[in-house]
């Protein structure tokens, strides 16, 4: 098996990264960007959001003033010095989306589950104002 590097002089993605992206090697956390579903059934919101390589316990939801936030981080564990990398697409990141649910949702009429990457919440339509911040717990 031959693995040829992607920096070879026929690969044109290099160029294209250089100005899509920040080529600063200290800044290891970047942003990525997760697709998220959100689908309204008769009753009831469904978000869902894949998360890929990132762990229950790096996922944060709050609910503050009818603004859902899902935050998430992953990282990479880093190479020794000695190991060549062919590519490296894994890379450390944080994501941050928010959701404008109103302010009519309270943090503990959210149902919050991760489940093999996948964070699904549901929340009913039409519930009482809430008055602070809380933070969600995600089973």
């Amino acid at each position: 098996m031959s693995l040829i590097p992607r920096d070879s002089w026929f690969n044109i993605e290099p160029f294209f990264n250089h100005f899509l992206t920040p080529d600063d090697k200290d800044n290891k956390a970047e942003f990525f960007s997760p697709r998220v579903d959100i689908t309204e059934k008769d009753d009831r919101y469904e978000i869902v959001a894949d998360l890929p390589g990132v762990k229950k316990d790096d996922v944060d939801v709050q609910l503050h003033d009818g603004i859902l936030t899902i935050e998430a981080k992953t990282l990479v564990e880093k190479k020794s010095e000695k190991d060549k990398v062919i590519r490296q697409e894994r890379h450390s990141g944080f994501f941050r989306r928010n959701f404008n649910v109103g302010k009519n949702l309270k943090a503990e009429e959210i149902e919050a589950n991760f489940k093999d990457g996948v964070l699904t919440l549901h929340f009913h339509k039409n519930v009482e104002v809430p008055d602070e911040r809380r933070k969600i717990s995600i089973n």
